[in-house]
């Protein structure tokens, strides 16, 4: 519950602080006092949007913090709020984010205001409202069904995008067939480009080529151009001499090694010479067959703005999606399986939900008439109509509507149709009860509940929040001297405006003055001797 409430230039409060008892709270004012500030600040520091014109005029931030216990343990929330529009949230001292605010928040105090009556007016929350009564039962099942859901729905975008690729593939087929025999008859290799373009400047140069092969040949294998030993033949010698005399040195033993290996190298790179030189000898007619082969190449690489790898590539991926072409039926046929299997699966955690739904309903449904009883709709019935769709959604495939009658003999229908203001404000507060005893929320805060009613129902609204109250702490902003008589705190909100700026204050009425706020609430005047008593009769009343 919350214990103390502080707020600092927000809005018309300069500095606000006050104490909440654990019952029930009235806080009363006249119009423009500044009810609806505070309850704005509240909202806010437990994760609603922050509004920077809010700051007060003058100040660079506002500051709102909420004390209390929640499941036992302290808790203290702020929010700090720059008028530059920064702001800072803060959770036991520690900076949280606004969601971690409000997931911490949703099951600790509840804010209902005259938004929540219209949220009831629609039928799309309905659904929502009933699943809400004993969620720990059907929200677990629930999660699974929207598990389910998103499985089926994954399984049929993968069917249904293989669908549309069968369609594009038959309208490219065609093209597909075409462009991989032009490249398979290409006859490409990697890297031919390169190895042709190196081969025919060989030939463009093969004279000055086979020129300095056939020297370095001659020097290395040849007689020499003196006709005496070779390079080989003098570097042979040398390993040899060496080697003889190896046994005497290791120092002799190592050259005479390198020797050896420089002998072996050489040797290699002189037969390699020769292979060359054998190969050197190239006609008019291999250029012409060279040059020919690298255009067709150049083509091909100009057609497809690749390279030669890439057309490869290219090449491979089109065979793969012709294979896939030939493959549509058995792949259709697997997707198809599998989204029918995921779709049988939905549907069984969808009739399971259903199924507890039903049960939820018809026990939401009778609190619900033992509630609307005590609210002063005696004559009254009221029916959770649960109808099934055509498809089965992340909630499964009902549609849930409240349906109401107020009069005798009147048939049940929408609340839309049926319900006046004042009477939606009865009900909404029929379903905070009966679904806030079933969670753990440990504050309700009513804001404007009274909206739309007044004399004995009223008093009844009153009652009603006075037995809430005996089990969790209850916040009410009214108007009514009705409800306000049933407090077991009761505050006053005011206003003072000097030649500047406007201030909102708090007080916490003693029985005297609460006698006066009840009576000023009457007629208008805390000084009227009938307004008083009838105040004072009134609050007696509450007490019996």
């Amino acid at each position: 519950m919350i214990d103390r409430i502080e707020i600092k230039n927000f809005a018309t409060i300069e500095h606000l602080s006050f104490d909440l008892g654990a019952g029930f709270n009235v806080i009363t004012g006249e119009t423009g006092a500044g009810k609806s500030v505070l309850i704005t600040a509240v909202s806010t520091v437990l994760g609603d949007r922050a509004d920077t014109a809010l700051v007060r005029t003058g100040a660079d931030r506002a500051f709102i913090q909420i004390a209390g216990t929640k499941a036992g343990e302290d808790v203290i929330i702020s929010r700090e709020i720059m008028a530059g529009g920064k702001s800072i949230s803060k959770l036991n001292g520690e900076m949280v984010t606004l969601g971690q605010i409000r997931n911490f928040c949703s099951d600790w105090i509840d804010i209902h205001g005259q938004y929540d009556n219209q949220q009831i007016l629609d039928p799309d929350n309905h659904i929502l409202i009933t699943d809400s009564f004993h969620s720990e039962v059907i929200a677990p099942e629930l999660e699974k069904l929207r598990f389910c859901y998103d499985e089926y729905k994954s399984a049929q975008k993968d069917y249904e995008d293989l669908l549309k690729a069968e369609a594009d593939a038959a309208r490219q087929q065609d093209y597909y067939k075409f462009e991989y025999k032009y490249i398979q008859d290409l006859g490409l290799y990697a890297g031919e480009d390169d190895e042709l373009q190196d081969r025919l400047a060989m030939m463009k140069n093969s004279s000055k080529i086979f020129q300095s092969v056939r020297s370095s040949y001659d020097l290395l294998q040849g007689s020499g151009y003196d006709g005496g030993p070779s390079l080989l033949d003098d570097l042979g010698r040398v390993a040899s001499d060496l080697s003889d005399i190896g046994g005497f040195s290791d120092q002799i033993s190592s050259m005479a090694s390198r020797a050896y290996d420089a002998y072996y190298s050489l040797d290699d790179i002189a037969s390699g010479l020769r292979d060359l030189l054998s190969s050197l000898n190239f006609s008019e007619q291999d250029m012409d067959e060279v040059s020919s082969r690298l255009a067709v190449i150049e083509d091909a690489k100009r057609k497809y703005r690749k390279t030669v790898e890439e057309i490869l590539e290219f090449r491979d991926e089109i065979r793969s999606r012709l294979e896939m072409m030939q493959n549509f039926e058995g792949e259709k046929k697997r997707l198809s399986d599998t989204a029918h299997k995921k779709y049988a699966a939905l549907e069984a955690q969808a009739e399971h939900v259903s199924e507890l739904r039903h049960i939820i309903s018809a026990r939401l449904e009778s609190a619900i008439v033992k509630e609307l009883v005590d609210l002063e709709f005696a004559n009254s019935e009221f029916k959770i109509d649960i109808s099934r769709t055509d498809e089965i959604g992340p909630l499964g495939f009902d549609k849930v509507e409240f349906l109401i009658s107020t009069n005798p003999g009147d048939p049940l229908m929408p609340l839309t149709k049926i319900a006046s203001g004042g009477e939606i404000s009865r009900i909404m507060l029929a379903f905070k009860h009966i679904i806030g005893e079933t969670d753990r929320v440990e504050t309700m805060i009513f804001d404007e509940i009274d909206t739309g009613i007044s004399g004995h129902t009223a008093l009844v609204v009153g009652k009603k929040l006075s037995e809430i109250s005996g089990h969790r702490q209850i916040i009410s902003v009214t108007h009514l001297p009705q409800i306000a008589a049933y407090g077991d705190d009761n505050y006053l909100i005011s206003k003072s405006v000097d030649s500047k700026k406007s201030y909102t204050n708090i007080g916490h009425l003693d029985e005297e003055s609460k006698v006066r706020m009840i009576a000023a609430l009457f007629s208008g005047s805390s000084d009227s001797e009938n307004a008083l008593q009838a105040a004072r009769d009134l609050i007696s009343s509450t007490k019996k």
